[in-house]
């Protein structure tokens, strides 16, 4: 049975959304027998495979015969972990078998504070051939939390302090903050699951973190947002009343001596990675690296 702390989960409203699919190994053709040998989970931001660590279990099952079981099994998973590594949720969605007796579950959806974290939990539940590694596990939950925690507080900060900035100088663009923004109250998804931080007469944008401490989460944030500004320019009425929209990232600049050259790369791949999201979606993705910056930006883009 699966324990979750439910005061814990409850404290975030960004949890990891993702989709998941019990791994099953079907050993004796023509059998409905089987065994659940991993977890498959993927979501917008990556996936990841819970393996069967105990599959040596499998001897007490097929004696003679589990070596070469257990070698199936560790293939078929090597493979399905490669295929998920390239096409996330494509590769459950779109199910390849990489070998016979080795097929997917149903596909899931589940929420967690990481997509380990969900893997853990229902292979815990789920497979006989699994013991689950609670100091691992605590360790990357409580790394998980930290993490969540940080891109939360940076990402609710920063439009805020861009509205206190534009409220300065040009009092009357103040109006185009959304209501939220000017109350200063934490962003809140209506009905239709659209959030405009900036919507202005020449220009609409979102604002977003990239906190050092935290480039994972605050990856998925920000791509979020990028959907809402897509969403927002294709219900534009007309191409004559046509605004800009811009995903603004404040990110530290790479030569910030407080970055270690880890942090410097993470940051060089979340950059990456939201410009290829963007270009996607057809979205200007604007870093800056100051509050000043971002609001001289809207100050010129409003004033063109």
């Amino acid at each position: 049975m699966i324990s979750l702390n439910v005061p814990i989960f409850e404290e975030f409203d960004r949890l990891e959304r993702a989709v998941w699919s019990p791994v099953l190994f079907r050993p004796i053709m023509g059998s409905p027998e089987q065994f659940v040998i991993g977890i498959a989970v993927a979501s917008e931001n990556g996936a990841y495979l819970e393996r069967a660590n105990q599959l040596q279990r499998l001897e007490c099952v097929f004696t003679d015969a589990s070596e070469m079981a257990i070698a199936i099994a560790e293939t078929a998973l090597s493979v399905i972990e490669a295929d998920l590594s390239k096409r996330s949720k494509s590769a459950l969605t779109d199910f390849r078998p990489p070998i016979s007796g080795v097929l997917l579950g149903d596909v899931r959806e589940a929420q967690g504070i990481s997509l380990q974290q969900i893997a853990v939990s229902w292979m815990t539940a789920l497979s006989s051939l699994y013991a689950r590694n609670s100091a691992v596990e605590l360790a990357g939950g409580l790394e998980a939390l930290e993490e969540a925690a940080e891109a939360r507080e940076g990402s609710d900060r920063l439009p805020s302090l861009v509205f206190e900035y534009v409220r300065m100088e040009r009092p009357n663009l103040s109006r185009y903050f959304s209501h939220d923004i000017r109350d200063r109250r934490q962003r809140r998804r209506n009905a239709h699951g659209v959030i405009i931080d900036f919507a202005g007469s020449k220009l609409v944008a979102n604002f977003g973190t990239l906190a050092s401490g935290s480039f994972t989460a605050s990856v998925g944030r920000i791509k979020t947002r990028l959907w809402d500004l897509k969403v927002d320019r294709d219900k534009e009425p007309s191409p004559l009343a046509y605004r800009e929209h811009e995903m603004i990232v404040h990110h530290p600049p790479m030569n910030d001596p407080q970055l270690s050259a880890k942090q410097v790369e993470r940051l060089r791949e979340a950059l990456g990675a939201l410009e290829e999201q963007a270009d996607q979606e057809q979205i200007r993705l604007r870093p800056l690296h100051s509050v000043d910056d971002i609001g001289r930006h809207i100050l010129s883009k409003e004033a063109a």
